[in-house]
């Protein structure tokens, strides 16, 4: 659930989220729109029909806006547009609901929730509220990162090795990685900028990061290769190489945000494969496999609602 553009990390400074993002989300927004207006337009279409609209690209679309506004103030804009939409649209207890079923790979009924989105909304709300001087969008934040915290929202898998964030609410955990390490660096944000001091935030992260290390022994592919989830598919899923390379950079920001020599011994060990043409080559192999056997549903307009 990212958009399809290479993702490279972007400048930040650890423990200071107003310093940066840990991925550069700027070509995202390139590919949506090329100046403020386009992008403000876009997002009018993306939040147009509520029971369409995908929380993590408009929480993206609104990072990487924010990314941008030292470039040109008109950005601030698009930030306050998608930070607005994002708080309005979360439920009572902070979750931000898909109203769609899940579009392909999974089995997943609407409404669901995401960690991925309560992450990436999080990040981009703890940042807005500074950024555009509102204490609401803090207390916003703060209401979304209660999905990343509270087990009875149904987002986090409990492990032998700790907590799980989940991207996507399958009955069996699919346990992707690109979306529990958008959620954990959604903690991460919410345990820095909370201005109540909330430390279920801090103890979240901390627990994720533990679980993140001792787990990423099994992302492992030959040669050099990550998997794309842990989901009791037919045959292993891999990552393809666009989200190969995504693994590399959030596991070297997330080492930048908490040290752990796995982390960095498994982002080098990734980056030996991105580089070789013959485990790129056999990745997109498994991929194409992977889908003859696992092929895109069409998406569904549920009546749930």
């Amino acid at each position: 659930m990212l958009a399809r553009t290479p993702q490279l990390r972007a400048t930040f400074v650890a423990g200071d989220p107003q310093a940066g993002y840990y991925n550069d989300l700027r070509p995202f927004a390139l590919g949506l729109a090329r100046d403020p207006q386009e992008a403000t337009e876009a997002l009018v279409r993306l939040s147009a029909d509520r029971t369409r609209a995908n929380p993590v690209t408009i929480a993206q679309l609104g990072l990487a806006a924010w990314q941008q506004i030292e470039t040109a103030a008109a950005w601030r804009d698009v930030v306050a547009r998608a930070s607005e939409w994002l708080a309005s649209a979360m439920d009572e207890d902070g979750g931000i609901r898909y109203l769609f079923p899940m579009a392909h790979t999974y089995s997943v009924e609407a409404p669901w929730l995401s960690a991925m989105a309560q992450g990436e909304a999080a990040s981009l709300l703890v940042r807005a509220a500074h950024t555009l001087a509102d204490p609401a969008l803090e207390a916003a934040a703060i209401r979304a990162g209660r999905a990343l915290v509270d087990p009875g929202m149904g987002l986090i898998a409990e492990t032998p090795e700790g907590p799980v964030l989940q991207e996507y609410p399958t009955q069996s955990p699919s346990h992707v990685l690109n979306g529990w390490i958008f959620g954990l660096w959604g903690l991460y944000d919410l345990a820095a900028s909370s201005a109540q001091g909330d430390e279920r935030f801090a103890a979240a992260f901390d627990a994720g990061i533990d679980a993140l290390a001792a787990r990423l022994e099994l992302y492992r592919a030959r040669p050099h290769w990550s998997r794309y989830d842990l989901f009791p598919h037919p045959i292993k899923h891999v990552a393809s190489p666009f989200y190969h390379r995504l693994h590399i950079e959030q596991l070297l920001a997330t080492d930048a945000l908490a040290p752990r020599a796995s982390i960095r011994q498994t982002a080098a060990d990734w980056e030996r494969g991105a580089r070789s043409m013959t485990a790129s080559g056999l990745a997109l192999t498994r991929k194409v496999a992977f889908r003859l056997l696992r092929p895109r549903h069409t998406l569904r307009r549920s009546s749930s609602r």
